[in-house]
C-alpha cells in the first residue's frame, strides 16, 4: 500500500511536469517577426529610435528612447536598480518585445531578421551563467563541434597564461556537474566568457555578477572580458570599477532616460549623477580607497599601541 502511494505521488508529479513542458511547447512566441531575413554576419551597429517599452501597462521602462552604438564600440550601462539597464540588454537579445519605435541592427529593422540567425550572432553572459552537465570543453564549444580542444587551449592561454585551467582537477576534461555545481561562481563565469571568446559573436552582452569573487579569478575574468571587448560590439551592465574604466563610453540611466554619458574620467570631472553612483557602487573597489582604509587601520593600531 505504501509503495502504491509513493508511485501515485510520483505519477502526479510527472503529469504536472509534462503539463508544463507541453504548455511551453505550445506557447506562442512573444517577439514579433515581420520577416525572416537571413543573417550571415553582422558588424554590430545598434540604433534605438523613439523606443517605448513596458513590462505591464503600469510599468513603463523606456519612453521615446534613442541610442546609437557604433559597430565595435564598448558601452557600459550604469544606474540604480530599475533604471532600465537589464531591459535594454534583453530587448537587444529579443527576449522581450518593445511596444513602439524602431531598433536597427546594421541599419536593418531587428524585427525583420531571422531570430535564429540573429541570436547566433550574440554572445550573452548573465549574472548566473548556465552550464550544461558535461566537461568544460563541451560547455565552451557548445553548438560548434568543429572547435577542437587545441583551439580552446590556445585561447585559454591568453587569459593569465591558462593558469585558471591548471586549478581544475582535469583541465578541459573536468566535469562541471549539473548546472555547473562543481565549479565556483567565478569559474562558471570564466567558462561562459570562454564560450564567447571561442564563438566570436558580433554583439556581446554581459550582465556582471554582483557576487564576491576571489582576487585571482577576478583578474582572469577581467582579462577575458577585455579580450572580448576587442572583437565585439559590447553591451555591459557594469558592477565592477575595472569594467567601467575599460569601455569606450559609460551611459548613465535613470528611470529609462539617458542623463549622462562619457568616459569614466569625463563623468567624474562633471561631478554629476555618475560621481554619486561611483561613491555608492565603485569607490570601494579603487586602489586609492584600499590605501585610505589601510592608513586608517594603521593609524588606529598606532593609537591602541600608544594607549
Amino acid at each position: 500500500m505504501i509503495n502504491v502511494s509513493a508511485f501515485w505521488n510520483q505519477l502526479q508529479g510527472g503529469l504536472s511536469a509534462a503539463e508544463r513542458v507541453f504548455a511551453l511547447i505550445d506557447a506562442e512566441p512573444t517577439v514579433q517577426q515581420a520577416a525572416r531575413e537571413p543573417v550571415s554576419s553582422l558588424q554590430g551597429e545598434i540604433t534605438f529610435k523613439h523606443v517605448d517599452f513596458q513590462y505591464t501597462e503600469q510599468e513603463q521602462v523606456l519612453k521615446d528612447f534613442d541610442l546609437q552604438i557604433a559597430a565595435g564600440e564598448n558601452v557600459a550601462f550604469v544606474g540604480h536598480t530599475g533604471a532600465g539597464k537589464s531591459s535594454i540588454a534583453k530587448i537587444i537579445a529579443r527576449f522581450y518585445e518593445f511596444q513602439s519605435g524602431q531598433i536597427l541592427i546594421d541599419g536593418r529593422d531587428i524585427r525583420t531578421l531571422d531570430l535564429h540567425d540573429y541570436r547566433r550572432q550574440l554572445g550573452i553572459v548573465s549574472q548566473m551563467p548556465f552550464l550544461f552537465s558535461g566537461t568544460i570543453a563541451d560547455n565552451i564549444r557548445y553548438g560548434r563541434e568543429e572547435i577542437t580542444d587545441a583551439m580552446i587551449l590556445d585561447i585559454a592561454r591568453q587569459i593569465g597564461d591558462g593558469e585558471w585551467l591548471e586549478t581544475l582537477p582535469e583541465g578541459l576534461a573536468t566535469d562541471v556537474g549539473e548546472r555547473g555545481a562543481r565549479l565556483s561562481m567565478g569559474q562558471r563565469q570564466l567558462v561562459a566568457l570562454m564560450r564567447v571568446l571561442v564563438h566570436k559573436p558580433a554583439i556581446f552582452i554581459l550582465d556582471e555578477a554582483t557576487a564576491s569573487i576571489d582576487p585571482f579569478t577576478e583578474m582572469q575574468i577581467q582579462q577575458a572580458t577585455e579580450l572580448i571587448l576587442r572583437q565585439s560590439t559590447s553591451i555591459l551592465i557594469a558592477h565592477r570599477l575595472s569594467t567601467v574604466r575599460a569601455v569606450d563610453r559609460i551611459i548613465v540611466l535613470d528611470h529609462g532616460h539617458i542623463i549622462e554619458q562619457g568616459s569614466h574620467d569625463e563623468l567624474m570631472q562633471q561631478g554629476g549623477h555618475y560621481a554619486g553612483l561611483y561613491d555608492t557602487y565603485f569607490r570601494h573597489q579603487s586602489l586609492a580607497y584600499v590605501e585610505e582604509v589601510g592608513q586608517r587601520l594603521r593609524g588606529g593600531a598606532e593609537l591602541v599601541a600608544a594607549v
